[in-house]
């Protein structure tokens, strides 16, 4: 049943050109439901209006996209409202634009006509995190970021270009640099930082200026993809330490030269939760090594600086051995773990599921790792980790299926399970379908699978070819569909509440924060 407040919105939203006439009379509590119906509908006048008057301190652009105005409190009914969420199309280019154009004119007002002239609202912060987990979106909307902050520059120093008109053009310029821009009209754009070999110049740029301009970027996760690792350190020290939340290198180069300058200035970032990592040594006796050791050392030691930090994953570096001297020290409850290619021995899985860390982790990747030579290690963590538990990747750890007879009782025990990672292995389908008919009433709480590639769906395998991309070359496509036919069957992967299911090494849903 759809509420009065909602039903109002919906008309207001349909006429966007009365409306916007009329946006000073509309109630506060109108605000936020129309944004969400303007945005939906692809109304770009409305939603430039609407920022342009809004009436709170923040707009979180994705908390508003994800909430359900549409049905009254006392309504237990699925709502197809609530489903709707961004898309990738063209259409929110436009949009996006017409918001941060709207938040440019509300800081011209503020600076041409003074503040006096809006006396109930103060808008702060423009939240727009979250909004595309595409990494090329990502850059198309990092692309208007910058148009949108330097166009937003000019506006600052417009009001002083008029009282100075006697000046030389150089020297407005350089008065324009020493603009004291009143308080309201300073406003923070939040954003999540993707930085590229395309946009490392103009982010750098930016940020470099970013204390001159009343739009000032706000970093909260930083990203850097398939860059060497000194270019992302040099953008570190311009980023605000207090908003940082994640810093994610793990697709990026880094030695073990730069893991030195790097900590150094991870450990300002004081409120810092996550640090993704990729190799920074590829000895894999790096303990042996004097030089690697001390780099390690020091590593540790900025580490156990970050006392919020909550996430840590490290790729490709040889860890045989070495968890407990990795975290032993921390000080903080890390609830994320990824170790992937890590070499992983018993008295690292050990140590994991006897340290106190296990009573706390709800993502734990393994991905990688020889499980089938550690399996009573392996099975001894996952019951430590049961009652925490969300997340499990145990992509290509060599699993067949006697091993994973062994585990059934154990995964079963993790009854929080929400994300399965189990692409790579050596299962059989019959393995699968053992663990999927228990699924419905055992792990009522999974939303997602990564199948395995069938053993008995190949044909002429041999021993060197029992690896995922191997096996992909020899499946049988008649022996594959027919299986995944019977498998559409069962009951978790029926109705509205199935499971998704994919045969995919990549297996990135499931952030560590949407999990909390």
């Amino acid at each position: 049943m759809y509420s009065l407040t909602f039903l109002s919105a919906q008309q207001l939203a349909k006429d966007e050109e009365a409306t916007c006439k009329i946006l000073e009379y509309v109630p506060r509590l109108i605000y936020k439901i129309l944004f969400k119906m303007a945005f939906r509908d692809n109304r770009t006048k409305l939603l430039y209006e609407l920022v342009k008057t809004w009436p709170y301190s923040q707009l979180k652009i994705q908390m508003l996209l994800q909430t359900c105005w549409c049905c009254s409190w006392t309504s237990s009914k699925k709502c197809p409202e609530r489903q709707w969420t961004l898309m990738n199309e063209k259409l929110s280019k436009n949009k996006i634009d017409a918001i941060i154009l709207g938040v440019r004119s509300y800081i011209k007002k503020v600076i041409i006509e003074g503040p006096q002239q809006l006396p109930y609202r103060r808008l702060q912060q423009l939240d727009m995190t979250g909004l595309f987990g595409n990494f090329f979106w990502n850059l198309r909307l990092m692309n208007l970021w910058t148009s949108s902050i330097s166009q937003g520059r000019v506006y600052t120093s417009h009001k002083d270009t008029c009282d100075s008109q006697s000046q030389t053009g150089d020297q407005v310029a350089e008065t324009s640099l020493n603009i004291a821009f009143p308080k309201e009209a300073r406003v923070d754009l939040l954003v999540d930082l993707y930085m590229g070999p395309t946009s490392k110049d103009f982010l750098t740029a930016i940020l470099q200026d970013n204390a001159n301009s009343p739009l000032r970027l706000t970093c909260r996760d930083f990203y850097a993809i398939y860059l060497f690792a000194c270019d992302a350190i040099n953008l570190l020290p311009l980023l605000d330490p207090l908003a940082l939340r994640r810093v994610d290198l793990i697709h990026s180069d880094i030695t073990s030269i730069d893991i030195r300058w790097f900590m150094s200035q991870i450990t300002t970032f004081h409120n810092l939760q996550s640090l993704k990592l990729p190799s920074f040594s590829k000895d894999e006796l790096w303990w042996e090594n004097p030089e690697l050791k001390a780099n390690f050392d020091l590593f540790i030691i900025s580490l156990n600086k970050l006392k919020n930090l909550k996430e840590m994953a490290l790729h490709g570096i040889c860890l045989s051995g070495q968890v407990e001297y990795l975290l032993g020290d921390l000080q903080c409850s890390l609830e994320s773990l990824q170790f992937s290619y890590c070499s992983l021995t018993n008295k690292d899985l050990t140590y994991l599921a006897q340290s106190h860390y296990s009573t706390h982790l709800i993502k734990l990747d393994l991905t990688g790792n020889n499980i089938t030579e550690q399996l009573d290690s392996f099975l001894k963590l996952l019951k430590s980790v049961s009652t925490s538990l969300m997340w499990l990747n145990v992509t290509t750890c060599r699993i067949n299926d006697t091993d994973f007879y062994q585990a059934l009782p154990y995964l079963y025990s993790c009854t929080r399970l929400n994300y399965l990672g189990l692409y790579g292995n050596l299962l059989s389908s019959k393995s699968v379908f053992i663990f999927l008919e228990q699924c419905h009433q055992k792990l009522r709480n999974l939303k997602a699978i990564s199948m395995p590639v069938f053993l008995d769906c190949c044909t002429n395998l041999t021993q060197n070819e029992t690896f995922p991309i191997g096996m992909e070359e020899h499946i049988n496509g008649e022996k594959f569909f027919s299986i995944l036919n019977e498998m559409g069957h069962l009951p978790i992967l029926m109705g509205d509440s199935a499971i998704n299911y994919n045969f995919s090494h990549i297996f990135d849903i499931g952030d560590y924060f949407d999990l909390q």
